[in-house]
């Protein structure tokens, strides 16, 4: 079983448009994808029909940005039920916030003398603006020379240009995606540059309000780093979840199903083994 429950498309931060995403999963030899972009899920407007054959199952998702401890941290839902009231009303807040920092980050280039922000993010497909979209810009502008030299010069929290956003609580989160049904999962737990302790206590904190789920293996994690995500799951009674955080090809490293397979310690807490697993891929269809 190749589950690969973290991904984008180009309706958020990534490059690809959910047909094309579906079929390099295909490809890759994905048994079953979830669509997880950022605050949205337009993608699945997009398909006429969720694609479910008898070697790839679509689940519909999303990740939400949220803050705790005052650091950004981002809850997957997997399983969701797009339409229901809680989850879109949050999505909305969420995307409204997005605007209004790329809109602050506008007025910052602007008074650099840099203009041209807002209708370049116009011509994107995105619905959720990201400061990865900002980067690009700033890239196209010959201003910054990478999106790692954007965010560590330009976009930062003390960058030139950063403008920080304000996201909903964890707890905020994990219920609105409890309310549509789904399955909340803490993502790519180690990247949240926090002390062992802390993390923790992100991962206790979690399983207190509802999330039921932690990213155990995902893109780019050694197996030691993979055994002690392992080990935190266990300890909170959570299920654990796989994903590859695909954005691009070019990313070659994240590409879709590439990330290594559950250690044996949680191998029978496998996110596709919860109770409720076969519902979820029907859900919306």
């Amino acid at each position: 079983m190749l589950a690969d429950l973290h991904s984008h498309t180009y309706f958020s931060d990534g490059y690809l448009s959910p047909d094309a995403l579906i079929a390099r999963a295909a490809s890759n030899l994905v048994n079953i994808l979830a669509i997880t972009d950022h605050d949205t899920t337009e993608a699945f407007e997009h398909l006429e029909n969720m694609p479910s054959t008898s070697t790839l199952t679509i689940l519909q998702g999303v990740e939400i940005s949220c803050m705790w401890d005052q650091r950004e941290i981002h809850v997957v839902g997997l399983g969701i039920d797009r339409h229901e009231l809680v989850l879109r009303t949050l999505l909305n807040d969420q995307q409204a916030l997005r605007l209004r920092r790329a809109q602050a980050m506008d007025m910052s280039l602007q008074r650099a003398g840099v203009c041209g922000l807002m209708n370049y993010l116009g011509t994107l497909p995105c619905k959720a603006i990201g400061r990865n979209h900002v980067a690009q810009f700033l890239i196209d502008r010959g201003i910054a020379r990478s999106k790692d030299h954007a965010f560590k010069n330009f976009l930062g929290d003390r960058g030139k240009f950063g403008a920080k956003a304000q996201w909903c609580s964890v707890e905020t989160a994990v219920n609105a995606i409890l309310s549509a049904g789904g399955i909340a999962i803490l993502a790519h737990p180690n990247r949240y540059n926090v002390s062992n302790q802390k993390l923790r206590r992100l991962v206790e904190e979690f399983a207190v309000v509802g999330g039921e789920g932690l990213e155990v293996s995902y893109s780019n994690l050694d197996p030691d780093r993979v055994a002690h995500m392992a080990a935190l799951c266990m300890d909170n009674d959570l299920w654990a979840s796989t994903g590859s955080d695909f954005h691009s090809p070019i990313n070659h490293w994240m590409d879709l199903g590439k990330f290594r397979l559950l250690p044996t310690l949680c191998a029978t807490r496998a996110v596709w083994m919860h109770p409720r697993w076969p519902e979820l891929a029907r859900v919306g269809n």
